[in-house]
């Protein structure tokens, strides 16, 4: 996929080295952390202009100079500040990370091309179009955001437990719901709809224990068993975009920070042919971002899967009628390897070509979880989540609305594949 290597993934990315890339708004942003782009971030986006460093560090004051230090960190020249020291996200060394810590360690400015349009465009905090520090203006109301997480193990239970302002029992940093809220900017890349309303779900039950990661050779994704040996992720998660598998390795069950309920090895897997990077028009080809897994042994079976519900005339007079309720869960990338989840949100509208519409709660890493609703007592699977989307009623005044692909476009694939009748 194509968000770039976040450091707060960084951190966590051993065993599975976790990533992120970002891309220009109104393209498809993608929700998994994989995929690295095969040239730095600048070379892709035009972003990061192609200015020498020494003409880059040049002017900064000889005191605050020493400090920045050089740029030997692996993550250096990627437009993100990795020093802590200048409020970078501690991926690098102090005095490593020079080049891209210019900025913040002078305040802020307003040098990216982008900036000054009324859109937070830093990496991190909105689109990804500017690097660390350098759309300061229209980033000031997220940047309370800045390189912090929900990872603490009891995030979103209302008490704050980072060091200072709560119990201490959570590293800096790592409580952020809980600790400065959960409102959200409406411009921030994670707006949430403006609250952030998830928790974290109990993988030991059903139905979030057969929630898992897709683990490939560039990265994870999350999945969610809907048979014995079947599981359903996004396509953008486990091919290059030509329809060519990423180098799968294996899908891990209900993982949580104390281990997993079970794992299996990937040895198939059926993506959408006609599948296409990209953020085409309403009803315009956005629901072909699916994927059919096939496991080496029965996983579902020992510890539970989920069956597909495709939507039918009801249900999608249900929809345009308003009210049709959901849960979502998937490990987003600011809560490592504990899930989260959004319950009781909405699907806002069904387009022809398969996808939808929702407003759960959902970010980076939460690509291909599941999308759940309750049908005569049981959860059924309804969608996956695909990528941020350009918005769309009601919420026009947020950065970007959530788009899902659900199980009328591959309904043929998961028949084929035993996992529906």
């Amino acid at each position: 996929m194509r968000h770039r290597p976040r450091a707060t993934t960084r951190q966590a990315a051993a065993p599975d080295g976790a990533v992120a890339l970002a891309v220009a708004p109104f393209l498809a942003l993608f929700l998994c952390l994989g995929a690295l782009l095969p040239l730095p971030l600048a070379a892709q986006t035009g972003a990061f202009s192609p200015v020498p460093v020494q003409d880059r560090l040049a002017g900064v004051p000889p005191a605050l100079r020493l400090a920045l230090g050089d740029d030997s960190c692996r993550w250096a020249h990627d437009g993100e500040c990795d020093d802590a020291q200048f409020g970078g996200t501690g991926a690098c060394a102090p005095g490593t990370d020079a080049t891209d810590c210019r900025a913040l360690a002078l305040g802020g400015e307003d040098s990216c091309q982008f900036a000054l349009n009324g859109r937070c465009e830093e990496i991190g905090l909105g689109t990804g179009r500017c690097a660390s520090g350098t759309d300061a203006t229209d980033c000031r109301p997220m940047a309370f955001l800045r390189n912090r997480s929900n990872r603490c193990e009891s995030a979103f239970d209302g008490i704050c437990d980072e060091p200072g302002t709560g119990t201490g029992r959570c590293a800096e940093g790592t409580d952020t719901a809980d600790c400065v809220g959960r409102f959200r900017p409406a411009m921030a890349r994670d707006h949430f709809f403006g609250r952030d309303d998830r928790v974290l779900v109990d993988v030991s039950v059903m139905p979030w224990r057969a929630v898992g990661l897709v683990v490939t050779e560039r990265g994870r994704c999350t999945g969610v068993l809907v048979a014995p040996r079947v599981v359903v992720t996004a396509a953008h998660c486990v091919t290059d975009g030509q329809g060519n598998a990423i180098g799968l390795r294996h899908f891990r069950a209900g993982v949580s920070p104390a281990g997993e309920a079970g794992r299996a090895g990937i040895i198939d897997v059926v993506a959408a042919p006609d599948y296409r990077p990209g953020d085409f028009p309403p009803h315009g080809g956005n629901g072909n971002d699916w994927a059919v897994l096939t496991l080496d042994s029965d996983l579902g079976t020992r510890l539970g899967h989920i069956p597909p519900f495709v939507l039918d005339k009801p249900a999608l007079d249900e929809i345009a009628a308003g009210g049709f309720r959901i849960s979502q869960a998937g490990y987003s990338w600011d809560t490592g390897d504990s899930l989260s989840g959004h319950m009781g949100c909405q699907v806002l509208a069904a387009f022809n070509d398969g996808s939808l519409i929702h407003d759960c709660d959902t970010t980076l890493g939460d690509s291909g979880s599941p999308l759940l609703v309750m049908r005569e007592g049981e959860w059924r699977l309804l969608a996956i989540d695909s990528q941020f989307y350009r918005p769309q009623p009601p919420h026009e005044s947020f950065a970007s609305s959530h788009l899902a692909v659900d199980t009328r476009v591959f309904a043929g694939a998961l028949r084929a594949a035993g996992a529906l009748d």
